[in-house]
């Protein structure tokens, strides 16, 4: 039985990527939106008649996007065809399994919420924004404009804009389902293992915080708070725990929002 179920999760198991690969596919996603904040968002402002935090927040949405149209094309090289069994067994979309027992471990989604808390700690209580400060005193070109914080929309322009709640939408679709989430946890860290070994849940967590070179004062930030993203997923191959950890940021950004459209804030 033993036997039979170690060769059930090799058979599971999709040939990994080299490191050189991982490299290369995290050039094809990071850059393009480096190139949107760092050029492309500079030469718009001045010429287009939109608010230059919309701009910018559409244009990171439409790198998202990229990153959805990337993994599909991913997906279809490696399975041929986007069956549900293939896609199931490729991303790891079932509900995590015990890695002794081979079963259902429906508990490890309770083990997100350390995960949760130790993001918040240091990506959201403030206490470390000293991080971000020092670059940014240091490296002063590198400081974001203003209108790229999205706590800066919270305007009086915007009260009955009920498009910013689209916006809101759509960007959480692809900031924390089918973009960033589907390539880094989907797309990648099942293919990780092979370069990384046993740490392969951490240089995931590096990617993806590096991946942030639009917030590139950030990162250090990232790269402590985003960690652990896919600690859950890689012990216990499954897809979702990292969406709960990731996409409890949208419940403050949807509340915000919509806070703005209704004159709230």
């Amino acid at each position: 039985m033993n036997n039979e179920l170690g060769s059930l999760m090799k058979e599971a198991d999709p040939d990994q990527y080299s490191i050189r690969k991982i490299a290369g596919l995290w050039a094809l996603v990071t850059f393009p939106v480096a190139f949107f904040r760092f050029v492309l968002l500079p030469l718009l402002v001045p010429i287009v008649n939109i608010h230059p935090g919309i701009l910018f927040w559409l244009l990171m949405i439409v790198g998202m996007i990229w990153q959805f149209v990337l993994s599909v094309i991913i997906l279809k090289k490696e399975l041929g065809s986007l069956t549900w069994a293939g896609l199931k067994k490729r991303l790891w979309l079932q509900h995590p399994t015990h890695p002794k027992t081979f079963k259902v471990y429906k508990m490890a989604y309770s083990f997100t919420v350390p995960i949760i808390l130790y993001a918040f700690f240091f990506e959201s209580s403030g206490l470390f924004a000293f991080m971000e400060e020092g670059i940014n005193e240091v490296f002063p070109m590198l400081a974001p404009p203003d209108y790229t914080r999205i706590e800066n929309l919270a305007v009086p322009e915007f009260v009955g804009a009920w498009y910013l709640l689209v916006i809101a939408l759509i960007s959480c679709l692809f900031n924390y389902l089918l973009g960033e989430e589907l390539f880094f946890r989907g797309i990648f860290l099942p293919k990780m293992r092979g370069a990384f070994g046993k740490w392969d849940w951490a240089m995931n967590g590096v990617l993806f915080a590096t991946y942030h070179l639009h917030k590139i004062s950030e990162i250090p930030l990232f790269l402590i708070g985003s960690l652990f993203y896919g600690f859950l997923n890689a012990k216990y191959r499954s897809f979702w725990p990292a969406i709960i950890v990731h996409g409890v940021e949208a419940i403050p950004l949807l509340l915000g929002v919509t806070a703005v459209v209704l004159g709230f804030l």
